[in-house]
């Protein structure tokens, strides 16, 4: 009966140490998730600052456009004003500074236009590198997670099946322990009993079964 308490012990301390691994591989798992939220609250913001810098290079493309036809009705003016009398020369002198500040903003909107296009092929660039490593990266974690919980549910599974195993082991031997403790009982008030099976009294093979023994 000693014997069955210390297994029972121990079948509650595996029970115990299995619950422990089990809430570990949980914990594990969570951390697991929450860096793969993380890797997609990432990627959605590459996804974002692409976006805006398409909408300013699409802006920066409309504003260029614009000062380039300003520009052009500008140049036709200056041409028809030429043919014109000397009292259109101030006129035309102000046209001339006004030409040469659109030219000088062009230039300036052009360039801008440049490092924008510039910019956001890098990013675009960057933004692909990205991807692909996020992608690689929430793929590998996805497949660790796979495995580990794979692995932890067979050891969970495995641990289960060898502890209810043993569990009804030692349930039985502590049934077959109460029916030696009966029958000793039943030697000490009835020491003279006769075993009709094996046709003896006080039969060996009845009081000490083999299966008792560790």
């Amino acid at each position: 009966m000693g014997f069955g308490r210390r297994c029972g012990c121990w079948a509650l301390s595996e029970l115990e140490l299995e619950r422990s691994r089990h809430q570990a591989t949980i914990e594990e798992n969570t951390r697991y998730q929450r860096h793969i939220q993380d890797l997609r609250d990432e990627l959605a913001t590459l996804h974002n600052t692409v976006a805006e810098l398409e909408r300013r290079y699409s802006d920066l493309s409309a504003r260029y456009r614009g000062t380039v036809a300003s520009l052009d009705e500008v140049n036709d003016t200056t041409l028809r004003l030429k043919d014109h009398s000397a009292d259109l020369v101030d006129e035309n002198r102000r046209l001339k500074a006004n030409v040469d500040k659109l030219q000088d903003e062009a230039r300036t909107l052009r360039d801008e236009l440049d490092d924008a296009r510039a910019d956001a092929e890098e990013e675009h660039r960057r933004r692909v590198s990205s991807e692909v490593s996020l992608n690689r990266e929430l793929h590998d974690a996805e497949k660790r997670c796979t495995v580990k919980l794979r692995r932890a549910n067979s050891i969970h599974e495995m641990d289960t099946h060898y502890l209810h195993h043993d569990i009804d082991r030692l349930q039985h031997a502590l049934r077959r322990e109460k029916e030696s403790h009966k029958f000793t009982l039943r030697d000490i008030y009835h020491p003279y009993t006769y075993c009709h099976p094996h046709h003896v009294y006080n039969c060996p093979d009845c009081y000490f079964d083999p299966m008792l023994l560790d």
